[in-house]
């Protein structure tokens, strides 16, 4: 089934999801490899159950070099899930694997080779969104997962990277056609939940948008 990348810059707060404490042992960890010979400029690593790719997981302002690497942790509901993931270059190349098991206990390394190489990368219109963490405390996940998965999916902060209060961290998400439904996760030093459900409409599109997360979405558990 193919994917549907869909976006809008319009972010309605439907409610602020009721949820228990983070726990981060049910984390797994995934290493992506580029052995291309080129740079990646945008990876999607969407839950196998979704029909959406959601957002590009490298960020705004990072590319991946031939030769590098980044390690993300992962959240989905059972022993065993499935990924899919798309990666497209700076030569406008597309590289894409489907059906990627993951499964509890198990670190995945995942290398993005030539022979992923399948086609010429979507012709994306994209925006720039910046997440800026107003909690008054150190955000360490950030999940930003398509309503119709039962996964939280890929940590778009990456293994390594935390984001301080009052600083921001970018996206870059293809706009699509029609209104898709998001949940958003942040957690923080506490393991603390933010969390709030997101309609995206893409009649109110623009190119850049800045969106907050505020102690107000903190998840109460009740």
């Amino acid at each position: 089934m193919r994917k549907i990348i869909a976006i809008s810059l319009m972010l309605v707060v439907l409610s602020a999801a009721a949820a228990f404490a983070f726990n981060p042992d049910e984390l797994n960890k995934i290493t992506i490899q580029n052995t291309t010979g080129t740079k990646i400029e945008m990876i999607f690593l969407s839950p196998g159950d979704s029909d959406y790719w959601g957002p590009d997981i490298i960020g705004a302002d990072y590319v991946l070099k031939d030769g590098g690497s980044i390690g993300y942790y992962l959240h989905y509901p059972e022993k065993s899930f499935k990924f899919d993931i798309m990666a497209t270059d700076d030569n406008g190349n597309k590289f894409e694997q489907r059906d990627i098991v993951v499964t509890d206990g198990k670190e995945l390394t995942l290398k993005i080779t030539k022979k992923n190489l399948n086609a010429t990368a979507p012709d994306f219109t994209l925006a720039t969104v910046h997440f800026e963490n107003a909690t008054g405390h150190e955000l360490q996940y950030l999940f930003v997962s398509p309503n119709d998965s039962k996964a939280w999916g890929v940590d778009l902060l990456d293994e390594s990277t935390t984001l301080a209060d009052g600083d921001t961290h970018s996206i870059v998400i293809p706009i699509g056609k029609n209104k898709t439904k998001y949940n958003l996760m942040a957690v923080d030093e506490n393991n603390d939940e933010y969390s709030f459900n997101l309609t995206l409409d893409p009649a109110k599109a623009s190119k850049d948008f800045t969106w907050s997360i505020e102690a107000s979405d903190l998840s109460t558990g009740k």
